[in-house]
């Protein structure tokens, strides 16, 4: 039985006069029509209750004004943005070089930007994908977490890359690509050590651990994956091209 939206009515028991679509009040009967016959509509309501008893829907909904949402847009962004300063100082004080903290930022971005974009692609693969439990993911404060975590868990991989690379450069007063790719052959093992062992616990939780969490557990999941290559393959790259134009600079001075 196919149900199109538009054709199915929803109009609160005894609705006063004024009442419309749009109106916000709260009402504790409903009286449902469907452009159905009276089998069907039998049908679709058994179906119905069946679904609920096996499936509970746990409901949550949260809504912000147009003010609200500006103000809390506002002092997003300025977090997010302190935030990368703060993380640039820091890395920028430990390694000696602002290198250092310029590359962790931008593979701090490029983590979070391609986890974003896959979430919101999740809107047309749930058709499609639903078989692997995909849905149209909405952000909320559990996938805000998400994105928190995965900066934290992205940033701690890239910065034990960046003391091997320290390590190995020892007293050199130059880095060069092959120090770089030492330092990450040699820590090579250990990131892929840590991050299968984390995928697989977040795996378990995205399949196992309920509807609530579903949103966090698959961000976590892509996130997991795309901070382990970007300590690899974005951060150390994007520190040796620094690095080689700073030198370029001092050498053309």
């Amino acid at each position: 039985i196919t149900l199109v939206e538009a054709q199915i009515g929803l109009v609160p028991t005894n609705a006063p006069a004024n009442w419309n679509k749009e109106s916000t009040a709260g009402f504790d009967e409903w009286d449902v029509t469907l452009p159905l016959s009276s089998v069907q509509s039998e049908q679709v309501v058994a179906g119905l209750q069946k679904l609920l008893t096996e499936e509970p829907v746990f409901l949550s909904l949260s809504e912000v004004g147009p003010a609200v949402a500006d103000d809390m847009k506002g002092k997003a962004i300025g977090a997010v943005v302190i935030s990368l300063f703060f993380i640039t100082g820091y890395i920028w004080f430990r390694f000696q070089k602002i290198a250092f903290g310029l590359a962790a930022v931008v593979a701090l971005l490029h983590d979070v930007t391609i986890t974003l974009g896959i979430v919101a692609l999740c809107h047309w693969l749930s058709g499609p994908l639903g078989f692997l439990m995909i849905e149209d993911f909405k952000i909320n404060l559990a996938m805000i977490a998400s994105f928190l975590t995965i900066i934290g868990y992205s940033l701690n991989d890239t910065i034990v890359v960046f003391d091997r690379i320290r390590e190995v450069r020892g007293k050199s007063p130059r880095l060069t690509a092959d120090m770089v790719n030492l330092s990450v052959n040699q820590t090579l093992s250990r990131t892929l050590l840590t991050s299968a062992t984390t995928i697989v616990s977040v795996l378990l939780l995205y399949i196992f651990g309920g509807e609530g969490i579903h949103g966090f557990a698959f961000s976590l999941f892509v996130g997991i994956i795309v901070g382990t290559y970007s300590s690899i393959y974005i951060a150390s790259p994007f520190l040796v091209w620094v690095v080689e134009k700073q030198q370029e600079e001092r050498k053309a001075a």
